[in-house]
């Protein structure tokens, strides 16, 4: 009993230490992400170009990334159940940072975990897979009528059988959850649906996001963004990636879809926004695990 005790009073501290590290980590990473980007003087180029409207359109961009982040702390709550919100709200913006060294972000839950001394590793993996399914679908549901018109426009190649296939699998595996998870966490449809549909808001505060950054960079708001936006989400959600090229992938998509390197710019500022700010803040927040 007593061995017990003295385990369970030293895991808040060895649950500091490993945070710290990915505090270390994460200002290495920025380090290597501001280094390494090659566009600094095209992106400054258009950031002098842009007009006051424009510059109204990139604030409100970047005034939406706390929103973001709380439509984030609040799917997590109701994931989690017994969890204050200003609680969750800490764990997303800390879970940040290892959501960009690892690969697909999947660090993101584990990271969360960390700050949950009180709660099974394996049900936070599991209500993690609960909340990546989620929005990986919501992105598939609102992406899937904007693809078929999108491909519609003579763009159809062999790729998109693949695609075709990985959605599939997507939309099975979330319905399959409730099976998949039994063991270690209950899942059901109030849960499902309601994470759902958490996530086609931050999802939809996303496409708000883009459009207005987009518009920073010079591009006229049109109507054919309703398809675009969410074709882009949709193939940057499925196409195979590490944090590390992530950037890349963003922009390469990004000019695919819109054809134009304004848009290019666009994604990768998007990306600092919703993802280098929140970890820069997600280093500040509190170590300790509750």
């Amino acid at each position: 009993m007593q061995n017990e005790t003295k385990r369970m009073s030293k895991a808040p501290k060895y649950f500091r230490w490993i945070a710290w590290g990915i505090t270390l980590l994460a200002y290495a990473y920025l380090a290597y992400r501001l280094l390494t980007y090659d566009s600094w003087g095209e992106l400054a180029s258009n950031l002098r170009d842009a007009d006051a409207a424009a510059w109204l359109c990139g604030l409100a961009a970047l005034l939406l990334m706390p929103l973001n982040m709380l439509l984030e702390a609040w799917r997590w709550q109701f994931l989690v159940g017994n969890l204050p919100l200003r609680e969750a709200h800490r764990q997303v913006y800390f879970s940040k940072m290892a959501g960009q060294l690892t690969p697909y972000q999947l660090g993101e839950y584990p990271a969360r975990g960390l700050l949950m001394a009180d709660r099974k590793w394996s049900e936070i993996l599991s209500l993690g897979v609960v909340g990546s399914m989620t929005m990986t679908l919501a992105i598939i549901l609102v992406g899937m009528v904007p693809l078929i018109l999108w491909v519609g426009e003579d763009r159809w190649t062999p790729q998109w059988g693949t695609i075709g296939l990985l959605v599939l699998a997507a939309v099975a595996l979330t319905v399959a959850l409730p099976w998949l998870l039994r063991r270690w966490v209950t899942v059901d449809s109030r849960m499902l649906f309601g994470s759902l549909g958490q996530s086609v808001l931050r999802y939809l505060c996303w496409c708000v996001q883009l459009a207005l950054v987009m518009r920073l960079f010079g591009l006229s708001f049109s109507a054919g963004w309703l398809i675009q936006i969410p074709v882009y989400y949709l193939l940057i959600t499925i196409a195979p990636s590490t944090s590390v090229v992530e950037l890349g992938v963003r922009g390469a998509t990004a000019i695919f879809v819109f054809g134009s390197a304004e848009a290019t710019l666009a994604a990768a500022l998007l990306w600092a926004i919703n993802s280098l700010l929140p970890m820069l803040i997600g280093t500040f927040v509190r170590k300790n695990a509750k």
